[in-house]
């Protein structure tokens, strides 16, 4: 069934995510999530987008997007179609990766990104995959909380200006957003 277009994503931040198939796993190991995270960081550099914060999980992903006016569904297509591909190549397996198309949602103001922001990086923990956000290696939230930053790609400038103050302290209270449980 061919998808349907969506129409014109006007500029602003999003909260953008996607879900598998049915039961299936979307990363089934570390090569599979590296290989998402490789296809993020090559659309961020061809799309005009800036990745802010994001979240893998073994059956979705989370983004939190700051988009340039109507290039959400080209990044969207050549980031997930390529591994979609690839994904089904390496595990022998045929048919759609993805339940249906990318859901998003505007994010509206610097409170909102922040509960988004605090919502993708509690993932892990409230689906027992770690106990502490910043023990999931596979998100953006471990860098801006200034533990390290393992993901160059990942522009956290937003973040810690919705916060305010110098850095140091933006990340401090960064973490007591998140990290409270």
């Amino acid at each position: 069934m061919p998808r349907t277009n969506r129409g014109r994503i006007p500029a602003g931040v999003y909260h953008v995510w996607r879900r598998a198939t049915g039961p299936t796993l979307m990363f089934r190991d570390d090569f599979d999530r590296t290989s998402f995270c490789n296809g993020l960081a090559a659309a961020h550099a061809k799309s005009t987008w800036t990745c802010v914060a994001f979240v893998l999980m073994p059956t979705h992903f989370h983004l939190i997007l700051d988009l340039a006016d109507d290039v959400l569904q080209k990044g969207m297509h050549d980031l997930f179609g390529p591994y979609a591909q690839s994904f089904n190549w390496r595990w022998a397996r045929s048919g759609h990766l993805r339940a249906e198309s990318y859901k998003l949602r505007r994010i509206e103001d610097d409170r909102d990104l922040l509960g988004v922001v605090r919502y993708i990086a509690r993932n892990p923990v409230r689906d027992g995959l770690c106990d502490r956000p910043q023990d999931w290696f596979w998100g953006s939230y471990q860098g801006s909380a200034g533990y390290w930053k393992p993901f160059p790609f990942v522009d956290d400038t937003l973040v810690l200006g919705a916060i305010g103050g110098d850095v140091a302290r933006a990340r401090d209270l960064l973490r007591d957003i998140v990290e409270p449980l």
